[in-house]
């Protein structure tokens, strides 16, 4: 087995590329190292369904020349990894479901992709995922659980959990995943590191398994905010053969200083008092970065009716997304997506409209606390990663759903915790357009509180020497 640097493996992206801009660091020998730390990883971590080892060390050995040549793009040369529900030329997307686990392979990038390779970024495998990305927990049955580096025997979140654990693992540079209500972000949230979910059509989802087409983004996780600015600038865009794809205007980060919103949730929102203590402690850097807290009400109705509702739209969008498989054989679909599935056939139109009508309400409900501050922050998930076995909360996206139905951008950023303790994640959410904001607030909270990305201490156990 060969060896890999953990120092160097769990550096961000940017401090990767400095040393491959440097010459101090090959294009194929950061492949190898970190082909080295996935094939350690997998029996233990498991965030990998397929790992493009071949097509990768190519690629790596083409970004070498082009560095040599003084032809280096913007990314020439870093492993980045792909949720397996995003088409990646010449590779199945599985979409974390047995009913795709023997398709023909995707014969095109999905947009978002392809604008990474063009940029020079080494693609190196499809992440692992929850079943049709309807869940949060990754315990998925037909690839197997992805764990949290963090502690092992715990989800990652999801349904981009492959994603948020390959990250924090330093198994790739950056990730690729999806969030329909929070699947960035609260994986983000659990495995300790940055994902942003960026303004809806920002990004074109072409060339993905969709959940919900209303709710449905591709987003970023990478170690450090730093990181997402360029990642950004490489994947947007309008896409015309994208229904879904818009043309975003990104507005420059103001340095002045921000009005915080700060909901009062109350009794709307089960935040375990550990995430609250972590939140209002982090509210502190931000205070004492210069900005202001600015205080807003609670919600006209439980943040858990919206999620719910996004749960319905979701649950009859499948049966439309599926609708082949479905009409064949349903033990290819783990009990639990049948039941949900099962249940959405009975919807009755009006039931549907009613779900999307109370979307709007959630819409409505994050414009009217924006209308009033600069940036609103919350925790990203009501709680902390929680152990295989145990119920999942019901509970974990009601606080990123909100900018799923609004389709505004939201990003998740890691709160400093004590040593051995699980990850906890802030929420920053702007308005359309203000990714470049949230991303500046979020690296100036980082540099406040000297964030430094590191391997979770729980990888040494498997870390390959």
């Amino acid at each position: 087995m060969s060896k890999a640097d953990a120092h160097l493996l769990s550096s961000d992206l940017t401090a990767q590329a400095a040393l491959l801009d440097a010459g101090q660091l090959g294009c194929v020998e950061l492949l190898q190292q970190q082909l080295a730390a996935i094939h350690a990883s997998q029996p233990v971590i498991n965030s990998y369904i397929h790992v493009d080892a071949e097509g990768a060390l190519a690629a790596a050995a083409e970004s070498d020349l082009r560095r040599q040549r003084g032809q280096a793009r913007p990314l020439e040369g870093l492993p980045i990894a792909v949720k397996d529900n995003i088409d990646v030329a010449g590779m199945v997307t599985t979409a974390g479901m047995e009913t795709r686990r023997h398709d023909a392979p995707a014969e095109a990038d999905n947009p978002a992709v392809a604008a990474l390779r063009a940029a020079g970024a080494v693609i190196v495998g499809k992440l692992n995922m929850h079943e049709a990305a309807m869940g949060a927990d990754n315990d998925n049955p037909f690839y197997g659980a992805c764990h949290n580096p963090h502690r092992p025997g715990h989800t990652p979140g999801g349904s981009s959990g492959g994603s948020g654990a390959a990250v924090a693992a330093a198994l790739c540079s950056a990730a690729l995943g999806t969030d329909t209500m929070g699947s960035v972000r609260i994986p983000a949230s659990y495995c300790g590191v940055v994902g942003l979910k960026p303004s809806w059509g920002a990004i074109s989802t072409r060339g993905t398994v969709a959940l919900c087409r209303r709710l449905d983004h591709i987003g970023p996780l990478t170690r450090s905010a730093r990181d997402l600015g360029l990642l950004l600038r490489v994947m947007a865009g309008f896409d015309p053969a994208c229904a879904q794809s818009r043309d975003i205007h990104f507005l420059p980060a103001d340095a002045a200083s921000l009005r915080i919103g700060v909901v009062d949730f109350g009794d709307a929102a089960e935040i375990a008092p550990d995430v609250q203590a972590a939140f209002e402690d982090g509210l502190r850097v931000l205070t004492g970065l210069g900005h202001r807290l600015q205080p807003l009400p609670a919600p006209a109705f439980a943040s858990g009716r919206a999620r719910r509702a996004g749960l319905l739209m979701s649950e009859a969008e499948l049966l439309v997304e599926h609708a082949e498989a479905w009409a064949g054989d349903r033990s290819r679909f783990s009990p639990l997506l049948v039941k949900l599935m099962s249940w959405a056939e009975g919807l009755s139109a009006a039931e549907l409209a009613a779900a999307s009508q109370l979307a709007d309400r959630a819409q409505v409900q994050l414009q009217q606390w924006l209308a009033q501050c600069d940036v609103l922050v919350m925790p990203t998930a009501p709680q902390r990663a929680f152990a295989f076995g145990t119920q999942a909360p019901a509970s974990q996206a009601d606080l990123t759903a909100y900018a799923n139905m609004a389709g505004n951008p939201a990003l998740s950023v890691p709160l400093p915790v004590a040593a051995g303790e699980l990850p906890v994640g802030m929420q920053l959410v702007g308005s359309i357009g203000d990714e470049l904001q949230l991303i500046a607030l979020a690296e100036a909270f980082q540099q406040a509180v000297s964030w430094q990305p590191a391997l979770p201490e729980a990888c040494a156990a498997w870390w390959p020497k």
